[in-house]
């Protein structure tokens, strides 16, 4: 029984924990080098020849500046008002107190807030005159290929051949944060949240194969005042409600996995049993339905939910309950809810408390169980 359940758990749990693992992959390594610079301090812009500007974080102050080549903005769907969100300025790498020495014109993409000091600092270096320079903060990105296709243009109508623009200009762009606090924190979240999936994906495996995942039903089946071995044989004659075999009625217990755990329900503190069906709608319009049988026992009061297939296999399971468990109140009303929420002793009358807790023969032909929210 127990490796049975351990390998249908490995069977079900590993594509969610590969999945997990590929998921925390991707978002850590994405965002490695971002939360490395993040946490111990962006790169001096300032310092990188042409060769070494890639993607990564950087700071810098900005005295000189060659003019705007590009506005991008939104437009108010309601009002249709225009609003600048964003501009792209011209640069150059490096600056007058840097060993650079292969300088090259470059973009940089700012917040519309700072519009009016980089205005500032372009028409004083169109000037020649000294202005305070503007510390930004930001990420080196390659410029795409239609933002490209602008910065080549602005540089075409200044009179640069395509010769002299590939010679003296590189096709990147830094991306002005409007808070560098903000996307620090945004960038060692997003590592810190896939490192957390990568171990949690492999913790799943790792749990599974040591047969962690059976430790609940162990304890489950102690806490019941069962054997491992009555409730082996239990097990193996118990009626299952879905095709992997993970949901099965015995005599003695119910058994189902949850996450990466078996359980186990003992019967005999079993109260209350129902159909609940949830019709789903998008826009109006029937998506879909889900049925569950709820259960509901003393270890457990405020209840399980298993989800089954259909609504036949609900009322099978609903009816073996109800014939096999005669201790079960089967069905569901507005008045039971009411009275198993607020008078649980007068509930357990109903049929808890009416009878001897040990299962009998179900009886073939038994009818279908009615009675669902």
């Amino acid at each position: 029984m127990f490796e049975e359940l351990k390998k249908k758990i490995l069977k079900s749990s590993l594509l969610w924990s590969i999945i997990l693992i590929i998921a925390g992959l991707g978002l850590a390594g994405w965002n490695a080098m971002n939360a490395f610079y993040a946490a111990t301090g962006y790169v001096d812009f300032t310092q990188l020849e042409s060769g070494q500007i890639k993607s990564q974080l950087v700071d810098f102050n900005l005295a000189e500046c060659y003019g705007c080549y590009l506005i991008a903005g939104e437009e108010n769907t309601k009002t249709h008002q225009q609003k600048v969100t964003h501009l792209y300025y011209v640069i150059m790498t490096g600056d007058e107190n840097s060993a650079v020495e292969d300088w090259r014109y470059m973009s940089i993409k700012v917040p519309a807030k700072y519009e009016s000091r980089m205005d500032a600092i372009s028409e004083a270096t169109a000037n020649g005159t000294a202005v305070e320079p503007l510390l930004l903060s930001g990420k080196i990105e390659k410029l795409s290929a239609e933002d490209e296709s602008y910065f080549k243009s602005y540089f075409r109508e200044a009179g640069f051949t395509d010769e002299e623009i590939a010679a003296e200009t590189i096709p990147y762009n830094i991306v002005v944060f409007a808070s560098k606090a903000s996307m620090s924190g945004v960038y060692i979240f997003l590592f810190a949240a896939g490192a957390i999936l990568l171990i949690f994906g492999i913790f799943r495996i790792a749990k599974v194969a040591g047969g962690s995942s059976l430790k609940k039903l162990r304890k489950d089946i102690a806490n019941a005042g069962y054997s491992e071995s009555m409730i082996d044989s239990d097990f193996r004659s118990a009626k299952s409600f879905d095709k992997k075999g993970t949901l099965k009625i015995g005599r003695l217990m119910t058994y189902y996995i949850s996450g990466s755990d078996a359980r186990a329900i003992p019967n005999n503190k079993m109260m209350w049993a129902y159909q609940n069906t949830i019709t789903h709608r998008t826009n109006g319009v029937k998506t879909g339905t889900t049925y569950n049988v709820m259960i509901y026992d003393e270890v457990t009061p405020k209840g399980h939910t298993f989800a089954v297939a259909n609504e036949s296999i609900a009322q099978d399971m609903l009816t073996l309950i109800n014939t096999m468990l005669p201790w079960v109140v089967v069905g569901y009303s507005d008045e039971l809810k009411k009275l198993y929420n607020k008078n649980r002793a007068q509930f357990l009358e109903l049929r808890y408390n009416t009878c001897d807790h040990t299962a009998v023969e179900a009886a073939s032909g038994d009818s279908p169980v009615g009675g669902q929210p």
